[in-house]
């Protein structure tokens, strides 16, 4: 309880230093500015009990006890408790709760709890609670919890809760909670939380959440959720959730989920999406509202230009295999269930497969060359014992198409497979010649 009156008085103190100094004159005229006194050194205990009586007066070594409140520094003021510049410090500001300069400084500020520059700072500020710089700075702010630059700057910012500047930055922005950039910048954000530019950014994005930029992004952002960058992303964006492009992405996204309105760079995740592709999706589903004119590379993939079918075949591997093919332009992928194990005679064996190739037309046919993965489960089934072990297949194959009819074609082919338990090394196993035939249906 006996705090309480010590940290009100603490609040108000700080407060009744700032205010004025911040605000606009509305008494003292210009007169009383031109006639303001040089001195060497002041004394203050609490200012007007002090050797300066105008808040004009220009002084090289300023010495406060409780507060102190001069014109100008140009050399050294030191206060214990808080000390106000009206206009302008070119030195070195070393104060036991708050340094406040009301316009600009140049030099160093140093205080218990906070740093105050109303308009523009050059130089150090250090403090345990917060350093602000009214309007623009070239600074390195060093805080306990925040450090705030209301326009643009040239800034260096570590503190443990945020770092914001108004408008824009270039430098650095390191912090626990978030860091925030208004407008146009460039340098490196790291966070704890997340990091958020309002317009553009060129530089590196570290969050532990998220990273947002409102417009034009070139550079890295790398986070544990998401990535967003509103406009076009020329850089990189990694994340463990999801990453978005609001425009055309030139740059690359890993991530579980991807989305670029315009691809034309490199997507990889489980998930990619876009508008339009004319770039490269690596993916278990790539997904293409328009036209897709770039290379999907996936077991799903969907276009508008892309075609949907179903598909069955037999052969000397696997019995009888039936799946679903995905066609966009000339790449298709095969997602597959087959039936028998063949190989080794055994009937109930279920293979789980999927096969990636190309199709190069001949005339009315199309040469078909791809690859394949299957797992094959052997009885009993969903189980792999060592007795009877479930088996990897790799499959390299050479197909023939033929159109039978508008939604029926034929296609027979050959090529090799490779079978090794599952456990084992690739290098062991038996190598094969495959033969297969079937119907495509669409």
């Amino acid at each position: 309880m006996r705090k309480r009156p010590f940290a009100l008085v603490l609040v108000l103190f700080i407060l009744g230093m700032s205010f004025p100094v911040l605000a606009q004159e509305s008494e003292e005229d210009e007169e009383i500015r031109e006639a303001g006194k040089k001195y060497v050194v002041n004394l203050s205990l609490y200012y007007p009990i002090s050797i300066n009586q105008s808040k004009h007066d220009q002084v090289n070594i300023n010495l406060g006890l409780v507060y102190s409140h001069v014109g100008y520094v140009n050399g050294l003021d030191l206060a214990l408790l808080g000390s106000a510049i009206e206009h302008r410090l070119n030195g070195f500001q070393l104060c036991g709760l708050a340094g406040v300069v009301g316009e600009s400084g140049v030099g160093i500020q140093i205080a218990g709890l906070a740093t105050v520059a109303g308009e523009s700072f050059t130089g150090l500020q250090a403090s345990l609670l917060a350093n602000v710089v009214g309007e623009s700075g070239q600074v390195l702010q060093v805080s306990g919890l925040a450090n705030v630059v209301g326009q643009r700057g040239t800034v260096g910012q570590v503190c443990a809760l945020f770092n914001v500047v108004g408008e824009g930055f270039t430098g650095v922005q390191i912090a626990g909670g978030f860091n925030v950039g208004g407008g146009p910048s460039s340098g490196l954000q790291a966070v704890g939380l997340f990091n958020v530019v309002g317009e553009t950014f060129e530089g590196i994005q570290l969050g532990g959440l998220f990273n947002v930029v409102a417009e034009e992004f070139g550079g890295v952002q790398a986070v544990g959720l998401f990535n967003v960058a509103g406009d076009s992303c020329t850089g990189g964006q990694i994340a463990g959730l999801f990453n978005v492009t609001a425009d055309e992405l030139r740059g690359v996204q890993v991530g579980s989920f991807n989305f670029a309105v315009h691809q034309k760079g490199l997507q990889v995740g489980v998930a990619n999406g876009s508008v339009d592709n004319d770039g490269v999706q690596i993916g278990l589903v790539n997904y293409c509202k328009e036209d897709n004119n770039g290379v999907p590379i996936g077991a799903v993939n969907i276009a508008r230009n892309g075609r949907i079918k179903g598909i069955a075949w037999g052969g000397n591997g696997v019995a009888v295999t039936g799946g679903v093919k995905f066609e966009v332009g000339r790449y298709y992928s095969i997602v597959s269930l087959g039936l028998y194990n063949v190989e080794d005679k055994i009937s109930e064996s279920l293979s789980y497969g999927m096969h990636y190739g190309l199709m190069f037309p001949v005339g009315k046919l199309s040469l078909n060359p791809d690859v394949g993965y299957r797992y094959r489960d052997n009885t009993p089934l969903f189980s792999n014992p060592k007795d009877r072990p479930d088996q990897h297949i790799l499959e390299f194959r050479l197909s023939l198409r033929a159109p039978l009819s508008e939604r029926m074609a034929l296609f027979v082919g050959s090529g090799l497979g490779h079978s090794f338990d599952a456990g084992a090394n690739i290098d062991t196993g038996n190598t094969y010649p495959l033969l297969f035939a079937g119907l495509e249906f669409f």
